[in-house]
């Protein structure tokens, strides 16, 4: 359902979370090559990545020798629907879920009626979830 950037960015956020709780926060920037290593992603695709989370003001990051990059804000302050938000807007918009050019109550889709009622629930779960939950000892 997510795409891959969005899992991504979540495992990076996660990653960074528990060296943030470790008390590293903003003293300490890490290399994202060394973060896609650790979290078993390709490098280029996860450096495009935290590019856009620091434009989203998520993360910061530093350029140079002694760059990299660190949570922007505590990880309890960042939820799913966050990230969601950035990288796969089209869960959030009333898009039909079928791809059908116009889907509301008023000329709906076969499956708009469920969709409707679930994406309900899955955007509140993302909007209480933040990756503070999801980092794990």
């Amino acid at each position: 359902m997510l795409s891959k950037s969005t899992g991504y960015a979540i495992q990076m956020l996660v990653w960074l979370a528990k060296k943030y709780q470790k008390g590293n926060n903003n003293d300490s920037l890490f290399f994202v090559h060394h973060i896609a290593e650790e979290i078993g992603v390709p490098q280029n695709f996860l450096s495009k990545i935290a590019v856009t989370l620091s434009k989203k003001e998520l993360i910061s990051a530093q350029k140079g020798p002694k760059g990299g990059v660190c949570l922007a804000i505590p990880p309890e302050k960042i939820t799913l629907y966050d990230v969601v938000q950035i990288f796969d807007e089209d869960i959030i918009k009333d898009k039909c879920l079928i791809g059908k050019a116009k889907c509301s109550d008023f000329s709906d889709c076969p499956l708009h009626e469920f969709w409707k009622e679930e994406k309900k629930k899955v955007l509140q779960e993302f909007k209480k979830t933040t990756i503070k939950d999801l980092v794990s000892d």
